[in-house]
Order: C-alpha cells, then structure tokens, then sequence
C-alpha cells in the first residue's frame, strides 16, 4: 500500500514504518479521529505538494501522552513535500507529560519542502508540557519548511515551546525555513518555569537562513517566565535570521535572543515590533532598516538564491524565493517593475524551479503565474 490515496491510507502506515509511501492526491482528514503514527518511522512519505486538511488528533489520558503525524522519524526516515493544512492537535495529560508537535514529536531523519498550519495545544497536569510548531525536538535536517500553527500550552508544571521546533538539539540543522504562528505559554495555577520563542525554544546545533514572526509568551510561571523574540536560549550557531514578533516574560526577555552561550552571526530583530531594544545576541533594527535590502546585503546574505524582498510580500521584510509566505494576487501575463531590474523572465525561472503552476493561452502559448510579483 504506498499510494496513500485517503486518510485510511494515510492511518495504515502504522502498519508497515519501513514503507515508501506518496499522496496520489489532496485529502481530506476531516471528522476522521487520527491516531499519530507510533513507533520509529524510517520510510518515505512524500506529498507529492499535496495537502492533508483538518487532520485531527485529541488526546486525553493518564500517563505520558503526545500528538503529531509521526511519533518519531528516525534518521533514515524522510517526510517531503507535504502540507499539513488547518490541523487541529490537542494533547491533555491528566497526570504526567504532554508533548505536541505537527509533523513530529522527534525527527532525526529529514524533513523538507513542507508547510504547515493550523492550532497545536498542549496540556500537562501534574507533569511537564512541551510544544514545537513542526516538531519537538530535532537532531535532522529540516529544509525550506514553514509554520503558521499557533501553539497554545497551559501548564500545571514547567513548560517550553518554540513555534517552529522546541529543541534543535546537535547534530540538528534548520536551514530556509521559518514560522510565524505566535506561541503561548500560561499557567493553570501551579505552573512553575516557563520558556518560550517564536521560532525555537533552545538551539544546541545549527540554524541558519530563517526567520519568525510570531509573539512568544509566557505568563504565570512561579519560577521564571522567559521569552525570545526567535530562541529562548542559544547554545551553538544561529546565521543570517531574523525576528519581528514580541516577546513577553516577566523575568527575561530577548528581541531576538534572551540568553546566548555560543554565536549569533549576521541576524537581526525588530525593536519596534518587539517591544523590545534588549537581546543577548543578534542586532536590533527598527521597521524601516528591517524592511530595506542592505541592511541584510550590507552583512552578506544571499539575495540571488536564497532571499527576497520586494516591499509587498510579508509585510515588506524578507522572504525565500522558493517559498513565500503568502498567496499574491496572479494575473496571466504580468507587468511587473522589480528591483534591481530583476526581469519578468528570470522571476519565472524561478518559478518554475520552485514548481509553480503554469497554463497554456489561447495562441499556444507556456505562460508561468509568478508568485513573487504583484501588477505594476
């Protein structure tokens, strides 16, 4: 059974977590209660650039409980070109830890060239609740990946989460990829020390080319409530990144980093989106230098391959070429005037190396849809 063609399918790679499975088409996971893919999955799931919608999963039980796609995707296991569309995972332990993540509780396999969006919650009573925006904790390679999933944690004990991973611990490595859900942490009445980021709580490996535009919060723990604009806590390599998002905590706050132990090369955050002129690493901009292009080529990021910026798209501050953070209005033959003389012709190069749609007009012609442009 590698065509996975339902959500039935899709339950039954638990049956077999060695198998090469592909989406054959868009699914709809709606009113279907998921159970996650238990076990080390090491197998291929490739989307195909399809989409799951609504995939669901509610959990509520004694004992150490989590929800996400996968439990664990070990390191031969690869999850590519998927999108997880509008999950809604909520994970209640009644009397230990709660874990949640969309893709993954842990990956150290490879997961790429996936979106997802969507609401995670998490509930711990009595023991420890942990969250990331697409998985807990990664010792893989994530690559041009995005979230826009809130993640929600209400907390009887510590707590952390990040919006895109919790913990990038070593020999993890992020690249491209970024999130922009914001990230909550709060108290259920006993909750004690709380840590939280808009992209991921602790860094202990490599991070390089991303971003994060959600807020992080956390409120009511009774030890400490600690926040970073893109990490809570950095204990290796972050390059050429960014955060725009506020960060709130009472006891310690960082615009980009609350407490940094290694290197923070070439990143920046926002102060005046963030509230904030306070961070343990990176350096600070206001909105207008955040959304001008030599602030970032002034410290040598890669705007040929890499980024973008065109003072429409994400609110006028970077963007990947391959992966835009947005829909943008098409039209079937664009005029456009881009910067620095980009011509329309090399946009949709771009394009179609970034697979997008094309159609063919009435005289016969190719014509590709440009996502990075709007009419002139």
């Amino acid at each position: 059974m590698p065509a996975i063609t339902d959500v039935n399918d899709l339950q039954d790679i638990n049956l077999d977590l060695t198998g090469d499975y592909w989406l054959t088409n868009n699914i709809d996971a709606s009113g279907f209660g998921f159970v996650p893919i238990a076990g080390n999955f090491s197998g291929t799931l490739d989307g195909r650039g399809y989409k799951i919608t609504d995939l669901t999963i509610t959990v509520n039980n004694n004992g150490y409980q989590y929800g996400a796609l996968f439990f664990n995707i070990i390191a031969s296991g690869i999850v590519k070109d998927l999108e997880l569309e509008d999950c809604a995972i909520n994970v209640t332990s009644i009397d230990n830890e709660a874990h949640v993540a969309s893709i993954s509780i842990y990956n150290s396999g490879t997961i790429q060239n996936c979106i997802v969006s969507g609401a995670l919650v998490c509930q711990g009573v009595l023991g420890t609740s942990r969250a990331g925006g697409v998985t807990m904790n990664n010792t893989g390679t994530i690559y041009k990946t995005c979230s826009s999933v809130t993640v929600t944690i209400n907390a009887d004990r510590a707590a952390s989460a990040g919006g895109f991973v919790r913990v990038n611990d070593s020999p993890g490595d992020i690249r491209e990829c970024y999130a922009s859900g914001n990230v909550s942490i709060t108290s259920l009445g006993a909750g004690t020390k709380f840590r939280a980021a808009g992209f991921a709580c602790y860094n202990l490996a490599t991070i390089s080319d991303c971003y994060s535009r959600g807020n992080a919060s956390a409120v009511g723990g009774t030890d400490w409530n600690y926040a970073g604009g893109f990490v809570e806590t950095n204990s290796d390599t972050i390059t050429n990144s960014y955060s725009t998002g506020a960060p709130t905590g009472a006891d310690g706050i960082g615009g980009f980093c609350r407490t940094n132990g290694d290197t923070i090369t070439d990143s920046f955050w926002d102060t005046d989106t963030s509230g904030t002129a306070v961070s343990d690493g990176g350096t600070g901009k206001t909105t207008s230098q955040m959304k001008t292009k030599s602030t970032f080529t002034d410290a040598d990021w890669d705007f040929t391959v890499i980024w973008f910026i065109n003072g429409i798209t994400n609110d006028g501050y970077p963007f990947f070429w391959a992966m835009p953070p947005e829909p943008i209005p098409e039209s079937p033959r664009e005029t456009v005037a881009v910067e620095d003389n980009i011509t329309l012709k090399a946009i949709r190069n771009v394009e179609m190396a970034a697979r997008g749609r094309f159609y063919i007009d009435k005289e016969g012609n190719a014509c590709y849809r440009s996502r990075y442009a709007r009419n002139a």
